[in-house]
């Protein structure tokens, strides 16, 4: 445990601040709280989820394992950094707190680093990676900060959180990049990836459930924050994450597909249909595949799934419908 993280000498002037923010929040209308909450749904699950999947399905498949990349991987490393550091959420660090309602059912377990500062600046920062376009670049960036900035509005995070978050997020665009880069040039190289990426997730799952202690406060008898519980969301994270991670980069090294030589019509089809999908299975079955009681294991191995549905299956499944489809038309018309 990263007791430093907890010090009421660092953390005092960041509970000044936030209630700072709070005293402002409380003389606005709730119009505010519900303009920043949906700011901050652009780090949520599915929103990323589906940006990423447009890009690879209908726009540049490269960019596509890039993007899935930096959702996997920022997933893997915030949910690793909550379990070992176990920093406690602002309000119950200092009872001055009071978060926004509209925000707590998207403000569980521990706060450090702020998950949502870091998928909106991976994902939204891999975008303005790509793009490099002043004006776009600037604009997602931007997006970014008030994300972070909503995490301090709401009540639900401290500066610290924040700014970890979105240096979590922002490093990946840089390091990634460079990574994939280097797998395209020889796709066996994702076959190694693979087998590094799962190996290592599967040590630091085991650290996870084995070997970290975590803490135990009881506050009128009632524990604060339940490790078990953590520690299950974190293996049906992980197993989600890893199913991004392993279906992009199976794809790319056994069936990649180039989304500039598909007709424009062929691609809104696939956005369309794929977008459905992805609603569906990460807006929807995701929460239940959480919440639904399911057995942890059942639980992270249909988490699994969903990102292998997405990254591999869909894409085998369009391409081979597509050519049913452009063989059946050219038959037709001789």
């Amino acid at each position: 445990m990263i007791d430093f993280l907890s010090n009421p000498d660092w953390v005092r002037p960041q509970m000044d601040f936030l209630i700072y923010l709070q005293n402002i929040r409380i003389n606005c209308s709730d119009i505010f709280d519900k303009i920043f909450l949906s700011i901050t749904m652009v780090g949520e699950f599915w929103l990323p989820t589906l940006i990423c999947a447009i890009v690879y399905w209908c726009i540049d498949f490269k960019a596509g394992v890039y993007l899935f990349s930096l959702e996997g991987f920022n997933k893997l490393f915030t949910y690793l950094f909550k379990m070992l550091a176990c920093v406690y959420r602002p309000w119950i660090l200092d009872s001055r707190i009071h978060p926004s309602q509209l925000a707590i059912p998207y403000a569980t377990g521990y706060s450090f680093p702020s998950g949502h500062s870091a998928m909106s600046s991976a994902v939204l920062g891999g975008c303005a990676y790509l793009l490099k376009h002043k004006i776009w670049s600037t604009i997602l960036i931007c997006l970014v900060l008030l994300v972070g900035f909503s995490r301090l509005w709401l009540g639900v995070h401290t500066p610290q959180d924040v700014v970890i978050g979105l240096l979590t997020g922002f490093s990946l665009v840089f390091i990634l990049y460079p990574l994939i880069d280097w797998a395209e040039k020889d796709r066996n190289r994702y076959i190694l990836l693979t087998v590094i990426v799962d190996i290592l997730t599967i040590i630091a799952l085991i650290y996870i459930y084995f070997y970290n202690t975590y803490r135990m406060d009881y506050v009128a008898g009632k524990l604060l924050v339940n490790p078990q519980a953590l520690k299950d969301d974190t293996l049906i994270t992980f197993g989600y994450s890893l199913g991004f991670i392993n279906g992009c980069f199976l794809c790319a090294k056994f069936s990649p597909f180039n989304p500039k030589e598909t007709p424009l019509k062929q691609l809104i089809i696939r956005g369309i249909v794929g977008s459905i999908i992805v609603i569906v299975l990460v807006k929807y079955a995701f929460k239940y595949v959480l919440l639904g009681g399911l057995q942890v294991y059942y639980a992270a191995s249909l988490a699994f799934l969903i990102g292998i549905m997405i990254t591999l299956v869909y894409p085998i499944i369009f391409i081979k419908l597509e050519k049913l489809i452009f063989n059946y038309c050219r038959r037709k018309n001789e």
